[in-house]
Parts: structure tokens; sequence; C-alpha cells
């Protein structure tokens, strides 16, 4: 694997997990909101990056946009449910 691509996702994955951490130790549902805003723009911005990357071979953008895609699924879910728990109290 390319090792400039394996930099560039590391330096989206860590932001990424560290603040699923901070989901959990969040306190307020207006702070667990903000996180999981924070998340869905990282893996946004991450999906992005590598969408645009020009030179990657199939395999190594096809297994970048997976993982990102991962991260997007699970906080877009995450938003999704904090934004129901927000609305129905």
């Amino acid at each position: 694997m390319n090792e400039i691509l394996i930099s560039a996702c590391t330096m989206f994955l860590v932001p990424a997990t560290l603040l699923f951490g901070a989901l959990g130790v969040a306190n307020s549902s207006f702070l667990k909101m903000l996180v999981c805003l924070l998340g869905v723009a990282t893996a946004g911005i991450w999906l992005y990056r590598i969408w645009w990357w020009t030179g990657l071979s199939l395999i190594d953008r096809r297994t970048a946009l997976g993982l990102a895609g991962m991260y997007a699924c699970a906080w877009l879910v995450t938003f999704l449910v904090q934004l129901k728990n927000a609305f129905s109290r």
C-alpha cells in the first residue's frame, strides 16, 4: 500500500477514533451533538480527500474509501440517533 496514503488515513483515523471516546464521556446532549458533528465532518473530509486523490491504484482507493466510508456511516448513524434523542425529549 502507498506509504503516503497510509499516513493520510492515519491522520484522519486517529481523530475519528478519539472522537468516539469523547462521545462516550460527553455528559450533555449538546456536547454529544457537537462531537457527532465533528465526527461527521472529519469522516466527510477524509472521504473527500481520498475521492479526489490522483495517482492511487484501484485497490488502494477502494480500501481507503471503504475505511473512510465505515467511519462516515458510523458517525452518520450516531448523529441521527443524537438528533432523534434531542427532539424526542
